[in-house]
């Protein structure tokens, strides 16, 4: 079994770079990443209605905080090299 999967690998050029990005795929980090845009868009929309400087400045550090975590999970997925998902998920302006 071990041989088997020795020579198959083997029957692969070293000299042709693998596009290994499915194989480090993680679809909950492209979750995390769709859920935290929706909160940001919803953080946003909420922002707009509120009228209690209170809640407006809850919103405030709300957004703050989903920022931080929008990075974070940008971040992650630089680190693991998923440009797919970078690119699909432009970082905000």
């Amino acid at each position: 079994m071990v041989q088997a999967a020795q020579k198959q690998q083997s029957l692969l050029s070293s000299r042709i770079p693998r596009d290994t990005e499915h194989e480090r795929y993680h679809p909950e980090l492209e979750e995390e990443l769709k859920e935290c845009l929706f909160c940001l868009k919803q953080n946003e929309m909420m922002f707009d209605l509120e009228v209690d400087s209170d809640l407006i400045e809850q919103r405030i550090y709300e957004r703050q905080a989903l920022q931080a975590r929008y990075r974070y999970l940008l971040a992650r997925a630089r680190e693991l090299g998923l440009h797919t998902v970078l690119t699909k998920y432009q970082p905000m302006g």
